[in-house]
């Protein structure tokens, strides 16, 4: 199947118009002999390909809508990508590790999603609420994709440093989900400086900087997830 480009036109919230139907197929969890990132070469038939600008400011907070139609969303640096008919409805669907991957019934109206952005040395955080959870399918083009801009990872030779990862909050600690669900893996775009990954759920994740940050004898290595605008 041919895959879709799309491209950066805004560093504000922007959608594009994603074709697609609800798809309630389960999408089982896959043991995965590893978890470390790997090429956007790599990446399954269906992985949406972003370009990510990297000239916004580096802590924001953005409210954006998606339609049940789904679409393209710029937060700052980063995006999230929403197939048609991809979002669970909250009211009806559940939340928690034991119903990813239960089928659902998808949202009818549009949902307002508030983001927060928040940045420090030892990496990037971008935390959603409401918390959501995504139609399972056995389709990758029906997969709900996050894009973090890493322009660190030009340069890069080794990618164990740039998993995307979840995490409950800002600020708290990570957990790699790939390493119990092969579909969850982190894959790199060396060319336009980004990792990417499917994810199943909100509320939050992070992405390392690359660079140890010991909080003991430095200041900023994470980040307070209140913090105003710099």
């Amino acid at each position: 199947m041919r895959r879709t480009n799309w491209k950066t036109v805004s560093t504000l919230v922007t959608m594009v118009v994603i074709a697609g139907c609800q798809d309630n197929l389960v999408s089982a969890p896959q043991a995965s002999s590893s978890s470390a990132p790997v090429s956007m070469m790599m990446a399954p038939e269906g992985a949406p390909r972003l370009s990510l600008l990297g000239n916004a400011s580096s802590n924001m907070d953005v409210d954006f809508t998606v339609s049940p139609s789904g679409g393209v969303y710029f937060i700052g640096n980063h995006a999230v990508v929403f197939p048609a008919r991809s979002i669970c409805d909250p009211a009806k669907s559940g939340y928690g590790p034991d119903t990813w991957d239960r089928p659902c019934e998808a949202i009818s109206q549009p949902l307002t999603i508030h983001a927060t952005v928040r940045t420090a040395k030892a990496g990037t955080w971008i935390d959603f609420s409401p918390a959501l959870r995504f139609v399972p399918s056995t389709n990758a083009n029906k997969w709900v994709w996050i894009y973090m801009h890493a322009p660190q990872v030009v340069a890069a030779n080794e990618f164990s440093k740039f998993s995307i990862l979840y995490t409950p909050r800002i600020g708290d600690a990570t957990i790699d989900e790939a390493k119990s669900d092969a579909t969850l893996r982190t894959y790199i775009d060396t060319w336009s400086g980004a990792s990417a990954r499917r994810i199943k759920h909100f509320s939050g994740y992070a992405m390392s900087s690359g660079r140890a940050c010991d909080p003991s004898v430095e200041q900023d290595c994470y980040p307070i997830a209140d913090a105003g605008r710099p």
